[in-house]
């Protein structure tokens, strides 16, 4: 009964939009502990289902796909970044996601432990995702460029010393996020920010006037197209906690065409 009490609890928590939009919800009432489950009875061993062996194997070849990926960027010397950066960030989550978060390029904390997201900007970022019912484990989370860019790239131990990525190296980045998008195969793309809207939309609007409304992407190589949803960046929301109202009517947005088939 505790247990229970603690997951239902939990699942109100993430549930409740005031967590980081400051507009609160109306939570749900506690249910009922469940009856006891009978004892499962023996059964005999189902035959191996044709599907599911084809789904593992999708799994194991995007594992490697992956894993591949994952050694040819942390060796890559396509542009200056590699040769100044202490850690390359190939992204984070599932490779059967159905959303993919983009945001621009690894800052300060993402080059010291070689993962996307992770300083106060990620923190924000998780708090968004299980708004909605989504976390690290269940998304894919990347960005435009693998290495971080720097406005000393002789002092990488200097906090604030952050840059936006240079066309150059957004070119000689881009080809790496295309496999990844391409191999996920995901249903949703959501850009966090201009940079990543501009570079993968071809659109220099500005962000305030595309965010939360949905366009198109294609990956190349024949693939098919992945529906965009551009919205700010999480740094944006901690420089100006307005901008929160927009992204939650953009996660909503977002949780409502997950809803569908």
């Amino acid at each position: 009964m505790k247990d229970l009490t603690r997951a239902l609890k939990r699942r109100v928590e993430l549930s409740d939009s005031s967590d980081w939009t400051g507009a609160p919800v109306p939570t749900t009432p506690r249910a009922a502990a469940p009856a006891p489950a009978a004892a499962p009875r023996a059964t005999a061993r189902p035959a191996t289902n044709p599907a599911t062996a084809a789904t593992s194997s999708s799994a194991r070849r995007k594992a490697e796909v992956f894993a591949e990926l994952s050694e040819k960027i942390k060796t890559c010397r396509a542009c200056p970044l590699g040769a100044a950066r202490i850690q390359a960030v190939p992204g984070v989550g599932s490779h059967d996601a159905q959303v993919m978060f983009i945001g621009e390029g690894p800052g300060f904390d993402e080059d010291h432990k070689g993962e996307p997201f992770i300083g106060r900007s990620g923190k924000l970022l998780d708090k968004i995702m299980e708004s909605i019912g989504l976390s690290r484990e269940n998304v894919y989370i990347a960005n435009i460029v693998k290495c971080h860019p720097m406005v000393d790239p002789s002092d990488p131990e200097k906090r604030g010393n952050d840059r936006p990525p240079s066309p150059e190296e957004i070119e000689a980045c881009r080809g790496w996020l295309d496999t990844q998008i391409r191999t996920i195969a995901p249903r949703f793309l959501v850009t966090l920010g201009a940079v990543p809207a501009r570079v993968l939309l071809g659109d220099s609007t500005p962000i305030s006037k595309i965010r939360g409304v949905w366009r198109d992407y294609e990956p190349g190589a024949g693939a098919a197209k992945v529906r965009l949803l551009p919205t700010f960046h999480p740094a944006a929301l901690l420089r100006n906690p307005d901008l929160k109202r927009d992204v939650w009517a953009d996660m909503k947005n977002l949780r409502e065409e997950m809803s569908k088939s």
